[in-house]
């Protein structure tokens, strides 16, 4: 049995150790178990899903559904201080559990082997090397990390110029001659792309858009979701340049919001949430002579999102698989993020089939409550998912349409999507898939009569 002191002295720094001894409180965590080699559990904190955690005591190991880097994380020796108390009982492994143990139980026999095969050829004799004896220790490569200092210098100066220029505008009011002109903005966007903040140029190009339509009067809101915007802008420009201030999963938020990449072999290097996904809505928006396809995930066990993305050049035709309305059982990792929903499929267990059962649907006061919380922990958030069991039904006659149960109203946007969402629905309460956003919540697929329909 391992001691409080033998956990703590895994934690990768004080920090980590601090806020596991805080998290180690049995209420929290829930589904618990342990046996001879593994403990695991769901923690149940701040965040709309629990964090899937297991450790390999063998290892050890760990693996956990939260976006940290540190190994291990806080919920990993939380967990662990658990266990050491007394507090997790034992109990059958859950399948996903027992499937990554068993993973690395034959990880480990493989080395074993090749160890013992190694051993048996006898000592190395003059001209033969083992492949590691006498390999030199890589050099830094300090060409590279020179390469990564001068982009940062260059998005820094970007987000400090986008702020000057954002300041400059709000000084002359949104309805003057300089800060209407097309031009003025994509120039603002063109500089950011030259400063390699890519994500931010395209809010800067939408919100283009959003001063076009007030222009010519096809939004009659007036100048607020301009302004919102740019509060939005402002926002990222702060944060983009106080990463090192900022919490790991915010500055992760911020640096995507802003442009930054994150590598694909980094991110499926993280651990996967293994489910069996519902593939429940899919959108296409077109975003500067590109398609950006938007696939929506949800997990059936865990409960988590998934956003996949896939980009396609002007005209070009993209893939619809996984298709809505099927299910894929599969590992997701999540890219890291203070609210994490994009996401890569690592190992697919089962190809994708037909959805009988259909994807699990809240109310809308609890579909509100989840869009809320995502938008005050990432206040840039353009997109939210939900799935929602409710009525179409018409407001006030100059208000538009609203998805209605016994919680409450969601205002819906979109008519085309409106007026196949009122074809199939018929009138009754329908199980509605869609995001939120900006002007209202948009349907993109329905479930009735045992199938799913796409709306858009």
């Amino acid at each position: 049995m391992w001691s409080t002191s033998d956990v703590l002295a895994l934690a990768p720094d004080e920090a980590v150790a601090r806020a596991a001894r805080a998290l180690a409180v049995p209420a929290s965590w829930s589904d618990l178990g342990s046996d001879d080699v593994g403990v695991w559990g769901l923690y149940r904190g701040t965040s709309a899903e629990p964090y899937d955690v297991a450790v390999d005591r063998s290892g050890p190991a760990w693996r956990c559904s939260c976006p940290s880097r540190k190994l291990p994380c806080k919920h990993a020796v939380g967990l662990l201080l658990l266990w050491a108390d007394g507090a997790v009982p034992t109990t059958v492994r859950p399948a996903a559990v027992s499937s990554w143990l068993a993973a690395r139980a034959a990880v480990a026999a493989r080395a074993d082997s090749e160890s013992n095969a190694e051993a048996a050829d006898g000592p190395p004799t003059r001209g033969r090397r083992s492949p590691s004896a006498g390999r030199p220790t890589p050099a830094p490569d300090r060409a590279r990390q020179r390469r990564a200092d001068e982009r940062a210098a260059r998005v820094r100066g970007g987000l400090e110029e986008l702020d000057r220029w954002l300041a400059d505008q709000i000084r002359r009011g949104l309805a003057s001659p300089e800060t209407t002109a097309r031009d003025a903005w994509e120039a603002a966007a063109a500089r950011l792309v030259d400063a390699q903040a890519g994500a931010l140029a395209n809010r800067v190009r939408r919100a283009t858009e959003l001063l076009a339509a007030q222009h010519f009067g096809t939004q009659p809101s007036g100048y607020g979701a301009v302004l919102a915007e740019m509060a939005t802008l402002h926002a990222l420009t702060v944060a983009g340049r106080r990463t090192p201030a900022l919490d790991e999963d915010l500055a992760a938020s911020v640096r995507t919001a802003v442009g930054w990449t994150v590598a694909r072999e980094e991110v499926l290097a993280t651990p996967p949430t293994t489910d069996r996904w519902h593939v429940v809505a899919r959108s296409d928006t077109e975003e500067h002579r590109i398609t950006v396809r938007r696939t929506w995930l949800l997990g059936r066990r865990s409960g988590r999102w998934g956003l996949l993305l896939d980009f396609a050049a002007f005209g070009e035709s993209l893939v619809d698989e996984p298709a809505v309305g099927s299910v894929l059982h599969a590992d997701l990792h999540h890219f890291p993020a203070r609210v994490p929903l994009r996401a890569l499929v690592g190992v697919v267990h089962e190809p994708a089939e037909e959805d009988e059962s259909g994807p699990p649907a809240s109310t809308v006061a609890g579909t509100l409550a989840d869009a809320g919380w995502a938008i005050a922990r990432e206040p840039w958030l353009e997109r939210w998912p939900a799935v929602v069991l409710a009525t179409p039904a018409p407001r006030h006659p100059q208000d538009g349409w609203a998805l209605v149960d016994r919680t409450g109203a969601l205002p819906i946007a979109g008519t085309p999507a409106l007026l196949r969402l009122l074809a199939v629905s018929g009138g009754r309460p329908v199980v509605v898939s869609g995001e939120h956003r900006a002007g209202g919540f948009v349907p993109l697929s329905v479930r009735a009569h045992d199938r799913t329909a796409v709306l858009c």
